[in-house]
């Protein structure tokens, strides 16, 4: 079999949401392991299927390998469907073709292959070799480029735009370049993480289920975040999770990182809360942020944490940024300075989602979550597919934005659009976060300083340096700010 390249075929006349479904729903997708698997490896085949069964509802695993450590709690490759099942989507029509994944050279057929290793990502139309692993981090990017491809190639001809991978893709997480890993020592059999993780969301739990597949950690780690688990939403867009978690959601991935070996501590509140309650200011330990507010990056970055890696998720589009407290490059919240919604614009967004300015205020003032009557109100002034309201209620304004988070995109007629999880792009957040924490455990440089990823496409190979924000506004032009800094660490 060969893989179709998307960008030569012309989009379906007439696309409606029921052949986006339809493209998904048709395609079985065979992920195909050869025996020869170490048990490290093996818990990136179960990352791989986790992240395509929460998309594709028809899946099939042939061969089966022993997984390490994992936040699924399998032992066997085999037993990952079952355990996910609540997480998966239900099938509106029978598969009529394939889309074949191999892990591992030996596999002779297939439409895709995955190998690499610890450090180094290998997708290619021919076989790539699975090296031996001590993290499989590589393998795990891999996997979300591999679950990307099967996407572009079943919804590309719908309208989906999409830059194919060539042949190969080699890509590696030491310093981002399309080329295998340079050399580094040894991953040690002991790796000390010492962590505060605010946000464990989508991205959060990701890390966290990403480290949770790395053995011999040690450390502390402190999870931040005030939301509730929501059985219904969360699953499908959560590689590590299961669909059977409830409660607190800091609490359930403070949970993922005790079980990977770190005296972890959860809380249920908003970064600036946690903030507040320390006895010191500054925090030594590396923030690792996914918070998707910008009171919550403000909250982050008022942390004045000695380093900050802050991740950002838009779509398909996906960035990693290292942040110091001692240098004239960004801080965790440069970007977003100019970003808060000015209370002129409010008219202009009440006008676009069919609430009233006096509701738009107060939801952006006062960060209010939307009520019945808010998606009612959306419905009624034709802002809002009825079909799609249900699961706004209790959602912030931005999702009625139509914001989107870990999802492709599908236009269909009328000018209208279908979304589609794109539960692989929190899994390469998730696997940058872990590369950059297992580098800093071992004493290699960390990004300098920021990786920008776009699933639609493949990596450009590139890092970036962005400045720091010069008009004054930003909270690292406070001088009492940088004399704090400049107190606590030197």
């Amino acid at each position: 079999m060969t893989g179709v390249d998307v960008a030569h075929l012309p989009p379906i006349a007439g696309t409606s949401d029921e052949s986006v479904r339809r493209a998904i729903d048709t395609r079985k997708i065979v992920v195909c392991v050869e025996d020869c698997l170490d048990p490290v490896a093996g818990s990136a085949a179960a990352a791989l299927v986790s992240v395509l069964a929460r998309t594709f509802p028809h899946i099939d695993v042939r061969g089966d390998v022993a997984v390490g450590a994992n936040p699924w709690g399998v032992s066997m490759l085999s037993e990952v469907l079952a355990v996910i099942e609540r997480a998966r989507p239900a099938a509106t029509a029978d598969a009529d073709h394939e889309y074949v994944i191999a892990v591992g050279a030996s596999i002779g057929a297939a439409d895709l292959w995955l190998g690499g290793g610890d450090w180094t990502a290998l997708v290619g139309r021919g076989p790539q070799p699975v090296q031996r692993c001590r993290t499989a981090l590589g393998l795990h990017a891999g996997a979300a480029f591999a679950a990307a491809e099967a996407v572009k190639t079943a919804l590309g001809p719908l309208g989906m735009l999409v830059v194919p991978m060539a042949d190969l893709l080699s890509w590696n997480l030491i310093d981002y370049h399309l080329t295998p890993a340079p050399p580094v020592a040894a991953i040690p059999e002991r790796l000390a993480i010492d962590l505060v993780l605010f946000g464990a969301g989508s991205v959060g739990s990701t890390i966290a289920g990403i480290l949770a597949c790395i053995s011999g950690l040690c450390g502390n780690a402190v999870v931040v975040d005030p939301d509730i688990f929501d059985a219904t939403r969360n699953p499908p867009r959560y590689p590590a999770s299961t669909g059977n978690e409830v409660g607190s959601k800091a609490a359930w991935v403070a949970q993922l990182l005790a079980g990977a070996g770190l005296s972890s501590e959860h809380h249920a509140g908003q970064a600036g809360d946690w903030v507040r309650r320390q006895e010191h200011p500054g925090v030594a330990a590396i923030v690792v942020s996914s918070v998707d507010t910008l009171d919550g990056r403000l909250q982050v970055a008022d942390a004045v944490a000695r380093t900050t890696l802050t991740l950002g998720v838009g779509g398909m589009a996906l960035h990693l940024q290292r942040s110091h407290h001692d240098d004239e490059l960004a801080c965790p919240f440069c970007e977003y300075v100019s970003a808060a919604p000015a209370l002129t614009q409010t008219a202009a967004r009440a006008a676009a989602v069919g609430l009233t300015i006096e509701r738009v205020g107060d939801l952006e003032l006062n960060h209010g979550l939307l009520t019945d009557g808010d998606i009612h109100a959306a419905v009624a002034a034709g802002r809002l597919d009825p079909a799609r309201a249900a699961d706004l209620v209790g959602r912030r304004l931005e999702d009625l934005l139509r914001r989107a988070y870990a999802e492709a995109s599908v236009p269909t007629v009328g000018g209208g659009e279908t979304r589609v999880g794109a539960p692989y792009v929190s899994l390469m957040a998730g696997v940058l976060a872990a590369a950059e924490l297992v580098k800093s455990a071992m004493g290699i440089p960390l990004v300098d300083r920021r990786v920008d990823i776009d699933l639609t496409g493949v990596p450009l190979g590139v890092v970036s340096r962005p400045p720091r924000d010069v008009s004054g506004r930003c909270t690292c032009s406070s001088g009492l700010r940088r004399r704090w800094a400049a107190r606590l660490y030197g």
